[in-house]
C-alpha cells in the first residue's frame, strides 16, 4: 500500500504541472480531487489497523511516514487551488515541526517527480481492486445488507487478480470467497427495452418488430455494448436502425438471493444468502461497531483501555461469550461484565436485537516522582494525584512511566515506558534521515 500511493503522487506531481502548463485548470483540479479520494477513502482505510497499533512499531511508524510525506506534498501541489486551507495545514504540519522549512507554503518549490517510484502496473491493479469494492458496495447498497453483515462469496467476471489485491477485496467487503471469470448471465436477469419516447418518434410503426429483434440477441452481450458507449445495428424491412444508450432502456438486477453490480465490462455479484454461521458473526461486528461508537461519543482516547457492560440480552450475551477475545481486542477491553445492574446503560439496536451496553476507561496514571517507600501517580484524565505504596506497584518502575488500574492491579503499561519512548525515536530519526 505504500509503494502503491507514493506512485500514485508521483504520478499526481507530474500530471497536475503539465495540465498547468497547458492551462488545463479543471482537470488538474480533478486530478487531485480524485487523488484526495483514494487517499482517504483507500490508504487510510486500508491502514487503519497500523495507525491505531497499540505499540509504536516499524509498521505503525512507517504508515506514519509515509502518510506524512504524501500530505506535506499534496498541499504544495494543491497550493494554487486552495490556497488558504493549504497554508493552514502547512502551518500545523511543517512550520510547527520543523523551524528551518519556509514560512509558507507558498514560498516552497514545486515537488520533483521521482521516476523510479511510479509503478504503472500496480497503480493499475490496486485501481482495479478498488473499483471493485466500489461495485460490491453498490451491490450492498442495493440489497440493503450493512458491510458488518459478513457473506459467503462473491463472484466478478474478469478472470483474475493477484492474490494480494484478492485479500484486499475480500476484506473490505466482508465476503469469505471471491470466483473469478462469472458467467453474470447465471446470477443476473436481463431487461433491455426500447426507450420509446426516442425510438417511437422515428421508428413508430417498427417498435413490435425492433423489440422481437433485441430479444433475438444476447442479452449480456447487448447490455455491456450499450453501457460501454457501443452501437448495435439491425435491419428491419430495409432500414438499418443504431441500437444505443441512448434510445434503449437497459435493466440488470440479481437473481434471488444475488445482488449484483456492474460499470463498463466489470461486473460484480454477491451471493446475500446467510447462514446462521454468517449472521452471528454479523452480530459481533456490529456489537464491535457499538462499542467503538460509543468509546467516541465519551470522548475516550483512541488507546484507552476499557471496561464493557452487557445486559438483558441472552442470546447477544451467549455471542459475546463465545467471541470474547476477539471483542476484548478489537475494543481494548480488559474485562466484559455480564448483568451488572447500572443506571448508565444505553439500549442498543444490534441489527433487530435489543441490547444494554455500557462502557467506562480503564483509569491510568504516570509516575510523576518517587520517594523512599510511596510512588505519587497522576491521574492523565483530570490531573489529580494519589500516593500508592512502592509495593504495590510493578517493579523496575521509573519516572515517567505509565500505569494502569486494572481489577484493582497495578499494571505497567510497555508501550509507553521511557525506554519504549527512546527507542521509538531513534527509529523515527533513522527513517527520516
Amino acid at each position: 500500500m505504500d509503494k502503491w500511493i507514493i506512485s500514485k503522487l508521483n504520478t499526481l506531481v507530474k500530471e497536475v504541472d503539465e495540465k498547468l502548463e497547458s492551462y488545463n485548470i479543471t482537470l488538474a483540479a480533478q486530478k487531485i480531487e480524485d487523488f484526495t479520494d483514494e487517499l482517504s477513502n483507500w490508504y487510510v482505510r486500508r491502514n487503519r489497523e497500523r495507525f491505531w497499533s497499540q505499540e509504536l512499531n516499524d509498521e505503525k511508524i512507517g504508515a506514519y511516514c509515509t502518510l506524512y510525506k504524501v500530505l506535506t506534498t499534496l498541499i504544495k501541489v494543491s497550493a494554487p487551488f486552495v490556497p488558504f486551507m493549504v497554508e493552514e495545514i502547512y502551518q500545523n504540519l511543517v512550520v510547527g515541526l520543523d523551524s528551518k522549512a519556509p514560512e509558507s507554503v507558498h514560498l516552497c518549490l514545486w515537488p520533483e517527480v521521482d521516476e523510479k517510484a511510479i509503478d504503472k502496473k500496480l497503480e493499475e491493479e490496486m485501481d482495479l481492486a478498488y473499483k471493485i469494492v466500489k461495485l460490491g458496495r453498490s451491490a450492498r447498497n442495493l440489497s440493503n445488507i450493512k458491510n458488518r453483515q459478513p457473506l459467503s462469496k462473491m463472484l466478478v467476471s474478469i478472470n483474475n487478480l493477484p492474490e494480494y489485491y484478492s485479500d484486499i477485496v475480500k476484506d473490505e467487503l466482508n465476503v469469505k470467497k471471491m470466483e473469478f471469470g462469472a458467467e453474470m448471465s447465471d446470477y443476473v436477469n436481463f431487461e433491455i427495452k426500447p426507450n420509446l419516447p426516442v425510438l417511437g418518434k422515428e421508428y413508430g410503426k417498427l417498435i413490435p418488430k425492433i423489440k422481437q429483434e433485441i430479444e433475438k440477441r444476447n442479452q449480456m452481450d447487448l447490455a455491456n455494448k450499450v453501457r460501454n458507449g457501443g452501437t448495435e445495428y439491425i435491419e428491419i424491412d430495409d432500414v438499418q436502425i443504431g441500437l444505443n444508450s441512448e434510445n434503449l432502456l437497459v435493466m440488470m438486477q440479481g437473481k434471488e438471493d444475488f445482488s449484483f453490480s456492474g460499470e463498463g465490462e466489470i461486473g460484480v455479484v454477491l451471493d446475500t444468502h446467510i447462514t446462521p454461521e454468517l449472521k452471528e458473526e454479523g452480530y459481533v461486528r456490529e456489537i464491535l461497531s457499538k462499542v467503538q461508537n460509543m468509546r467516541k461519543d465519551k470522548g475516550f482516547e483512541v488507546l484507552d483501555n476499557i471496561h464493557l457492560y452487557v445486559s438483558e440480552n441472552k442470546m447477544l450475551e451467549e455471542i459475546i461469550k463465545r467471541n470474547e477475545n476477539l471483542i476484548k481486542h478489537d475494543t481494548l477491553t480488559t474485562e466484559i461484565i455480564y448483568d451488572k445492574e447500572r443506571n448508565t446503560y444505553t439500549d442498543t439496536n444490534i441489527n433487530g436485537e435489543m441490547l444494554k451496553i455500557d462502557v467506562e476507561v480503564v483509569k491510568q496514571f504516570s509516575i510523576d516522582r518517587l520517594e523512599e517507600n510511596i510512588a505519587i501517580l497522576e491521574n492523565r484524565k483530570d490531573g489529580s494525584k494519589i500516593n500508592v505504596d512502592i509495593k504495590n506497584l510493578p517493579s523496575q518502575i521509573r519516572e515517567g512511566d505509565i500505569i494502569k488500574k486494572i481489577n484493582g492491579k497495578y499494571i505497567l503499561d510497555t508501550s509507553k515506558t521511557i525506554n519504549e519512548q527512546e527507542r521509538i525515536k531513534n527509529k523515527m530519526d533513522n527513517l527520516w534521515n
